[in-house]
């Protein structure tokens, strides 16, 4: 009787190749899983040689614990795993590997050897195995430890085969890989071989400083901040390395992240740490992070995709305000005042090992925004006027020291750095030049004012005490349909800002009171670009990040601009007012407040070294 039906169970070869579909994308997926799993086998000696790129060679060697006979053929076999042994084990995982798909997987798409000992005798096992199936085993002599190679992947699947990358290409994903294995684990010595030359050696160190040194870069560290908070209630730990906010990258390729020793691309993690840069940053930029979660197993679920890179936590919520509060309390302080680090490693090369499609976007790690074009001179308020909401008034030129008397920054506290420095002028009436012991500084005066009036605005509205100033003769405005429901829709926060707008009537508004730090500007203006940029935010988004945009907003129409004079009283006062307050290194849009000209490159610019 003839056999309809249309439902058949696959054979064992194709259930492999399939599974392999899912954890083996390319070369630098093969390598992962193997480096995985030397990790897991207690390795602290890592080899990975490639030919190609990893299309004709992956071999990778450790010194780990290794596999008896009955253990390296069970290894082969899908869903074999000596990490767990029930449903529970899933929520308590401790280990990088866990599914017992890898081997069985790699094997069905290549020319796979395994060798592998787990004895001091010297008498190890080796299985030759094509396209899934064995071809050979027998003893071998080897010292313990496990050695795989997988050759001419995809040589049975030509469809796949095509959608792999040239050489270079494929080396550099595997780089990197082997560059977030390595950043997560220190202590385990890492090579990396191509085509027979060295690309990448790694002694073991001590900590982490030491090895983001040796593989990202010295100059890289040294713009870097440690930090390490734990929340005792919620048994989260956050600790790592932070890029200062000059220290950014045009993509998040150089954000690394780690959930107990596991390299995870979250995005309620990046989305964390974005928040945590909040303001700090230009639009289309990254920070560069390498930061690690220690959180309890049963409190994160790692069992969510068969690459393991994306995680489903329990309390979502908490994780994310946990690193973004972190983060913006370790980023307060304009940590460039302080000496960099002293790094003792000594790194085989300052750049990561990448391949050539990527070098030329990775050459340039610590990338300094230029400033952009001056503002247009007119209708901004002295910096007299701009400081009328604090009640401390500006020093007079009696009270302001003497410009040869002013102490050295290096004896001042940190919080008194800009007010510690010695002014020397101003330059082409946008930049404030000044001394710091051999150093020369160039600060932006209206990216410094603008931080300044962002802060107090910020710290205002949060308080719900903005001063307000009732006008004279109320302004009438005239705006569109969507401009002025975008504006009806929020008069309480703009009477939180400390405007006083009232409906007149169709698509009409009366301004009666603007904040006072706004006396002198033109409100009428601000009020028109205010409900422009309540019309464009999205619906989607929070409240917080329409009254922050306002907010900034606000700021850059309430301080001195660039092309504008000031005397050196009106300076002193912008150095002093920058000392009282946080995130002092950037202006709200990301753009830097200041720049530092050490002596010894103006001394190479003249020729003296």
């Amino acid at each position: 009787m003839a056999d309809h039906s249309r439902i058949k169970i696959l054979n064992e070869s194709l259930c492999n190749q399939i599974a392999a579909g899912e954890v083996v994308e390319r070369p630098a997926s093969v390598v992962k899983e193997l480096i995985e799993n030397s990790i897991d086998a207690g390795a602290d000696e890592i080899l990975v040689e490639l030919e190609a790129g990893g299309r004709k060679l992956i071999r990778v060697g450790d010194n780990g614990c290794g596999m008896n006979r009955q253990d390296a053929f069970l290894s082969l076999e899908r869903h074999a795993t000596s990490k767990i042994r029930q449903a529970e084990d899933l929520f308590a995982l401790t280990t990088l590997g866990f599914r017992g798909e890898a081997l069985a997987s790699i094997a069905s798409v290549s020319r796979f050897k395994l060798r592998s000992c787990a004895t001091d005798d010297g008498l190890g096992q080796e299985i030759v195995v094509e396209g899934g199936k064995v071809r050979k085993a027998e003893e071998v002599g080897m010292a313990r430890g496990t050695l795989i190679e997988a050759r001419n992947l995809f040589y049975n699947l030509p469809a796949r085969r095509k959608f792999l990358r040239r050489e270079q290409t494929e080396l550099g994903h595997c780089a990197d890989v082997v560059t977030k294995q390595a950043l997560s684990h220190p202590e385990i010595s890492f090579k990396l071989r191509h085509n027979g030359r060295s690309m990448l050696e790694l002694r073991r160190e001590k900590g982490l400083l030491e090895r983001v040194a040796a593989l990202l870069g010295r100059s890289l560290v040294s713009e870097m901040l440690p930090v390490d908070q734990e929340d005792a209630v919620s048994s989260i730990r956050l600790h790592g390395l932070l890029g200062q906010p000059t220290l950014n990258r045009s993509t998040s390729s150089h954000i690394y992240t780690f959930i107990n020793g596991r390299y995870i691309r979250d995005r309620v993690v990046q989305h964390a740490i974005m928040n945590g840069y909040r303001h700090l940053l230009m639009k289309g930029r990254f920070p560069v992070v390498v930061l690690f979660i220690e959180i309890a197993a049963d409190k994160v679920d790692v069992n969510v995709h068969p690459t393991k890179h994306e995680v489903r936590f329990r309390e979502q919520s908490l994780i994310h305000d946990f690193i973004s509060s972190t983060l913006q309390q370790q980023l307060k302080p304009a940590a460039w005042v302080q000496p960099a680090p002293e790094i003792v490693a000594a790194p085989i090369s300052d750049e990561p090992v990448i391949s050539s499609d990527v070098r030329e976007e990775s050459q340039a790690v610590l990338i300094r925004e230029p400033c952009p074009p001056p503002y247009e001179p007119g209708g901004a308020s002295s910096l007299a006027g701009a400081g009328k909401e604090d009640p401390a008034p500006l020093p007079s030129v009696a009270q302001t020291p003497g410009l040869s008397t002013l102490p050295d920054s290096t004896t001042q506290p940190a919080g008194q750095f800009f007010s510690g420095l010695r002014y020397l002028g101003q330059f082409h009436n946008s930049y404030l030049l000044c001394q710091d012991g051999d150093d020369l500084l160039l600060i932006d005066q209206h990216a410094a004012h603008e931080r300044i009036s962002f802060e107090r605005l910020k710290k205002s509205f949060v308080q719900e005490n903005v001063a307000q100033q009732r006008l004279l003769f109320p302004e009438m405005l005239e705006l569109d349909f969507k401009s002025g429901q975008a504006l009806e829709e929020h008069l309480y926060d703009l009477a939180r800002l400390g405007f006083d707008v009232e409906p007149f009537g169709g698509k009409s508004y009366v301004l009666k009171a603007v904040p006072q730090l706004l006396a002198d500007s033109d409100n009428k203006s601000l009020i028109v670009d205010i409900a422009l940029e309540l019309e464009q935010v999205g619906s989607g988004d929070g409240l917080e990040d329409k009254l922050d945009e306002v907010l900034i907003l606000m700021a850059c129409h309430s301080v001195i601009r660039a092309n504008q004079a000031l005397d050196p009283r009106e300076a002193r006062a912008l150095l002093e007012q920058l000392d009282g307050v946080d995130f002092k290194a950037n202006c709200p849009h990301g753009r830097p407040v200041m720049q530092r000209l050490h002596l010894h490159e103006i001394e190479r610019m003249f020729r003296r070294q």
